[in-house]
């Protein structure tokens, strides 16, 4: 294939507006040939928003649009089932995360993938960032020392200019915050330190509906042992939104206030030492920019998918044990006959 792979966008949301879109239109090598949304109107905005000229639909036509590849940026329920649709066109898929919303889907779509021999990638796009990177270097040279372990707090409150609003739905979402944003700590928790091998999960969704909050202590057995820690999740108020990784000889820090370096703290001669560490030439391009190309690359023959979706079904079955096996986060101020002490006041006369 040497001209311009002819792209697809199905799903004109938020993501698609803010960060896929965008990538497609920088890539020197794609051509965006459509545009679907099942509101016709939002894709036909979201076009005429970039002066794109292409097909708009609110209904995939793969074979009538001659379609190389598609971008799967539909709401969470509809990925399995438009990836199936797309790979047995003969279409290359780059599908958002979560790849299905049970792990059973996802192998299905790993497996057509693999029946069809096209490229099928997973919208992972935190392995894109330099800190991944640079905390498999740290791992890799033993940087931290032994006895490894990790904590990590990720959260505020609920912000994303979502178009559909499927995020609150269960059945259209899968879930909530953990299958929302624990999927991106957990890919990366995975591929840094090996497959989940104990499992405790907490969450407040109260047996229905899709939880604001969670927390849960992992255990990975992997090339550097076993390794434990803990991750707590929030949809409602703000936590520190670090990920620090601990060793014996020292600590490495992400922030997700910048994931493209990772900060180091020792003790050299007694002395604390903080060191901010970011990969040298590394692209100053998005991690979507980083992850498109990476699609097209993998299509060429050049590369392979970062993430494919065997990779990601590993990750479903993870959240699905969390979920199959949850334990409410205690509420003691909500339980039925619970007496919560009322501060005394003064009542003016």
């Amino acid at each position: 294939m040497t001209s311009k792979l002819r792209l697809g966008i199905l799903g004109c949301g938020a993501i698609t507006r803010v960060a896929h879109l965008p990538a497609a239109l920088s890539h020197p090598e794609v051509e965006l040939v459509a545009m679907v949304d099942r509101d016709r109107e939002r894709a036909q905005s979201l076009a005429q928003s970039r002066s794109i000229r292409c097909h708009i639909s609110s209904t995939t036509e793969f074979d009538a649009w001659e379609l190389d590849a598609v971008i799967n940026a539909l709401p969470n329920s509809l990925h399995a089932a438009t990836t199936l649709q797309a790979l047995e066109h003969g279409v290359h898929v780059l599908c958002e995360k979560p790849l299905a919303t049970t792990s059973s889907d996802a192998e299905a779509c790993a497996a057509m993938a693999d029946k069809c021999d096209r490229i099928l990638a997973v919208g992972m796009s935190r392995r894109f960032v330099g800190s991944h990177k640079l905390m498999h270097l740290l791992l890799q040279e033993s940087a931290l020392g032994s006895s490894l372990g990790y904590s990590c707090s990720y959260g505020g409150e609920f912000d994303w200019k979502s178009a559909s609003g499927f995020y609150f739905s269960k059945s259209l979402a899968g879930g909530g915050v953990l299958i929302d944003f624990g999927v991106h700590l957990l890919d990366s928790l995975v591929d840094w330190f090996g497959p989940v091998t104990r499992l405790e999960y907490q969450d407040d969704d109260w047996g229905s509906g899709v939880e604001a909050n969670a927390i849960l202590e992992v255990r990975h057995s992997g090339r550097y042992g076993a390794v434990e820690g803990k991750l707590q999740l929030s949809r409602t108020f703000p936590l520190k939104n670090l990920l620090l990784v601990s060793g014996t000889d020292a600590e490495a820090e992400i922030s997700l206030a910048d994931l493209d370096c990772v900060n180091v703290h020792r003790t050299i001669a007694g002395e604390p030492v903080k060191q901010t560490m970011r990969l040298e030439d590394y692209p100053d391009t998005s991690s979507f920019c980083k992850q498109l190309d990476n699609f097209v690359q993998s299509i060429r023959g050049n590369e392979k998918p970062v993430v494919d979706g065997w990779q990601a079904a590993e990750i479903l079955r993870v959240i699905e044990n969390a979920y199959a096996n949850a334990h409410r986060i205690p509420e003691p101020w909500s339980e039925v006959g619970s007496e919560i002490p009322i501060a005394a006041t003064e009542v003016p006369a």
